[in-house]
């Protein structure tokens, strides 16, 4: 598995050159290096207005008690999109704006939902028993039983 990914990242500079170069050929350098300049000038736009709306999203859905964890997952997206554009290429673009449609955004929120495990309490493979937490404490009596206490009088 690991020489797939490294194969990938290999190979992914490789395609986008030579769709760069084949684009360049098909409607010229000029338009082709517009269209570069535009996807990062999108890029950056999306990951500015992502990061507040996300921020402000999470916070009022956490006021009215829902987990935020489909705007966060739409929020990762989107910010994942904008980095996509902001990368130079045609095919990283592509994939961009793939998850800026959120019927793709949907399909892969459930499908990474399927291959997720969500544990509560003890991690797999934990013990089974009571939680012991071990602690140290001090017994501190309240001041009018202390002895050495001496009350100021006015």
């Amino acid at each position: 598995m690991g020489w797939l990914i490294v194969a990938g990242v290999i190979s992914l500079p490789v395609m986008e050159i030579m769709v760069w170069i084949k684009t360049a050929e098909l409607i010229g350098a000029g338009p082709t290096i517009l269209l570069s300049i535009l996807s990062f000038l999108a890029g950056m736009a999306i990951l500015r207005r992502q990061g507040l709306a996300m921020l402000l999203d999470a916070r009022t859905r956490m006021e009215r008690g829902e987990l935020p964890l489909q705007s966060a997952f739409d929020g990762l997206c989107l910010t994942m999109a904008g980095v996509l554009l902001i990368i130079p290429g045609f095919l990283t673009d592509i994939l961009a704006l793939l998850l800026l449609l959120p019927w793709v955004r949907t399909g892969l929120r459930l499908w990474v939902g399927t291959r997720l495990v969500v544990t509560q309490g003890r991690p797999p493979g934990a013990a089974a028993g009571p939680v012991i937490i071990e602690a140290d404490y001090e017994i501190i009596e309240p001041e009018a039983k202390r002895p050495d206490h001496k009350r100021l009088e006015p």
